[in-house]
């Protein structure tokens, strides 16, 4: 068994979503910026059996609606544009 944050699975999802529709910087430093500014504002949701992950995945397609993640990802992604470390 591992520990899992499922969040950080939703969030790169979504990086690869915006980015088929955003022209970005998607280098590793870039990426782990971005991913690093959304999971700091999104809560952490943490799983360790494939039971568990199930659910969980279940659980963040409800709350991605109520969280709005895009909107959060997306901030992430012009912030870091504005200013990358590279």
């Amino acid at each position: 068994m591992e520990l899992k944050n499922l969040m950080e699975v939703v969030v790169s999802h979504t990086i690869d979503d915006i980015k088929k529709h955003y022209d970005f910087c998607n280098c590793p430093q870039c990426r782990l910026d971005i991913s690093a500014m959304s999971l700091n504002k999104l809560p952490a949701k943490y799983v360790v059996s494939s039971k568990g992950d199930s659910y969980g995945r279940a659980e963040l397609l409800a709350m991605q609606k109520d969280l709005d993640i895009l909107s959060i990802v997306l901030e992430a992604v012009k912030k870091v544009q504005q200013k990358p470390r590279h």
